[in-house]
């Protein structure tokens, strides 16, 4: 089996990885120098301890939840007290990550790997400005040359990955990390004090099926994918570096106050297109649940991590748990 982020909610370009297992192989991203405009990043740095933990209680069994973000300040080193004596008396840890078993060998997952290369470019090898309506190509193209102007790979490939790429290049520009740091270092906690940490475990069974079927997204899909995105790149990156202040100094209101795209809702309904896709997300969400629950069920102690933006949707953690009958008491 093969682990991967959680935070998986991005787009086709992380699929690979999260599917395959094979993030090893994936084209490293290009460096940017830096250039002569001035581009503001976070002010954020040195050790911080982000939000206070929620707790999930029945009886006398609490499950703890550090609730993440991403992005985060890169300067930043995480720490908090808070999380070390709860995993001083914790049974178990359930961390932002998934055991995702495909069921692949090498062979089939070198094939897999080829057909994902394939599906990154447009058809008949054409570029953005050949398949982009000429306004949209004109606004991609500003970015690029913003956040990443030596990156001309990034021309040839189909809105969907540019788009994400580009996202990615902007965020790393402005100072802020997609990496979940904080996950791996409560892990690495864990690890250290002794506490048993169950990763939750999906399996695919179709993962070549589930990759062919993103592979056949609508051109008209990925247009609107592409432009919201842009839109999100062109003025809400100011938020996320904010998202990313307030997180560190642990200010829940702010955090909640402070709208934030978290999801791209034209990306999401591009992905969900994708009936395998779409059943994979559900079962990861499911799977996380389900295994927070049995611990705090079984244990006197969990401490689970969760991204931010999953505690206070609708359908989210902390409204599953209230429905459950469970009491929540909030940082």
């Amino acid at each position: 089996m093969t682990t991967y982020n959680a935070n998986f909610r991005r787009l086709p370009a992380a699929l690979c990885a999260a599917l395959l297992g094979c993030a090893a192989l994936l084209p490293a991203a290009a460096q940017q120098p830096a250039e002569a405009e001035t581009i503001e990043e976070v002010l954020v740095s040195g050790e911080r301890a982000g939000p206070g933990l929620w707790k999930v209680r029945k009886g006398d069994h609490t499950l703890y939840l550090l609730a993440t973000l991403s992005p985060l300040p890169k300067k930043m080193e995480w720490r908090s007290r808070e999380v070390e004596d709860v995993l001083a008396r914790a049974q178990r840890f359930v961390p932002a990550r998934f055991d995702v078993d495909a069921d692949i060998g090498p062979i089939s997952g070198m094939r897999l790997y080829l057909q994902y290369r394939r599906l990154r470019g447009n058809a008949d090898d054409q570029t953005l400005e050949q398949v982009l309506p000429p306004e949209l190509f004109a606004r991609f193209e500003a970015q690029r040359l913003k956040y990443a102007p030596r990156n001309r790979g990034i021309l040839k490939q189909r809105p969907v990955v540019a788009a994400s790429e580009l996202w990615r290049e902007g965020i790393s520009r402005s100072g802020l990390t997609l990496r979940n740091d904080v996950d791996r270092a409560v892990a690495k906690l864990a690890r250290e004090r002794k506490v048993k940490i169950v990763t939750p475990a999906v399996k695919i069974e179709d993962a070549k099926g589930t990759l062919a079927e993103v592979g056949q997204l609508p051109l008209d899909a990925e247009i609107a994918c592409m432009s919201a995105l842009l839109s999100r790149i062109e003025s809400d990156l100011a938020t996320a570096r904010r998202r990313a202040e307030d997180w560190a100094v642990g200010d829940v209101e702010a955090l909640r106050s402070r709208r934030g795209a978290q999801r791209q809702e034209s990306c999401w309904e591009a992905l969900l297109t994708s009936p395998k896709l779409a059943a994979v997300l559900r079962d990861f969400d499911a799977a996380w649940l389900r295994t927070v629950t049995q611990s705090l069920e079984q244990h006197p102690v969990t401490l689970a991590v969760v991204p931010f933006g999953e505690l206070y949707a609708p359908d989210g953690v902390l409204a599953t748990f209230r429905a459950r009958g469970y009491e929540i008491d909030e940082p």
